[in-house]
């Protein structure tokens, strides 16, 4: 028997809750919880207007909705409400209840792995790049983040490494690169040589002060023809995840640092998702 057949004609949670659930829902912002047998929290959500949100559960069927949500709605034997002030506010509050809780439905914001602070340790000419899942007890002047996403980070990161390495070694052909930079994702540790100019534009690119560490790397690429050559396809891929960890990450943290007043130039991920939902309703 498929599962989908097991789903009733009729949506069950109005003869579960009751139609007076329903006809009392109120139309502010806030939270509600879903709940499952023996009183286990299913799925933690937020809603502009509570009564529009749940109303869209009220009418689930096989034709309108996803399977994950129709399993859901079979599962749901209580929702409990939370009304707060604002759709920030409760923005804010699912973010906490997710983290707290880490309801089997909800999918994002509740996997700490995916939040990365980057190190670039200077020492004379060589510079320490690393990858760290948690925030490193030395070093911490020399350390940025955290940033959220675990590929599209480490994607970043790679092609940060791999275009410092290009220009610095003069390379004209990715059949050059080390091992350790040929790969889809970064190393978790590398070590490059740089001059005192190019680590002062890691410095200001990772600080998301200044994005003129791109503009530098592009022009001794056209300098150097290499964008004409086979190795112009790996660098225009580079230069895009690059482009967009500085506007996505680095200077986005930079934002989130000046219009919120922080004190401390480290995010602690923990925070990262609450700061992100308060700068978007400053925007």
């Amino acid at each position: 028997m498929k599962t989908d057949s097991l789903f009733e004609a009729q949506n069950p949670l109005e003869e579960r809750l009751g139609k007076s659930f329903f006809d009392e829902l109120p139309k502010t912002s806030g939270v509600y919880k879903m709940y499952g047998c023996k009183k286990s929290l299913l799925y933690v959500g937020k809603a502009k207007n509570l009564r529009s949100r749940l109303f869209t559960y009220r009418r689930v069927n096989n034709d309108n909705s996803s399977r994950k949500v129709r399993r859901l709605v079979r599962l749901v034997r209580q929702i409990a409400l939370e009304e707060l002030p604002s759709e920030e506010k409760a923005l804010l509050r699912e973010n906490e209840l997710i983290r707290r809780h880490r309801p089997p439905f909800n999918r994002a914001k509740k996997t700490p792995e995916t939040y990365y602070y980057v190190s670039a340790v200077p020492k004379n000419k060589v510079v320490t790049f690393q990858l760290r899942m948690h925030l490193p007890e030395e070093h911490t002047e020399y350390t940025y983040g955290a940033f959220k996403g675990h590929g599209r980070v480490r994607r970043a990161m790679g092609a940060l490494l791999r275009q410092l390495y290009i220009t610095t070694h003069g390379l004209n052909t990715p059949f050059d690169l080390p091992g350790q930079l040929s790969q889809k994702f970064t190393p978790m540790y590398f070590q490059l040589e740089l001059n005192r100019d190019k680590q002062l534009l890691v410095r200001d690119y990772l600080q998301g002060l200044s994005d003129e560490l791109l503009y530098v790397v592009i022009d001794d690429h056209i300098q150097n023809n290499r964008l004409e050559e086979f190795i112009g396809k790996l660098i225009l891929k580079d230069m895009e995840a690059l482009r967009w960890f500085y506007g996505g990450c680095t200077h986005r943290n930079f934002e989130i640092r000046e219009k919120l007043n922080l004190d401390d130039e480290l995010i602690p991920q923990e925070k990262l998702d609450d700061y992100l939902v308060r700068l978007a309703f400053m925007e």
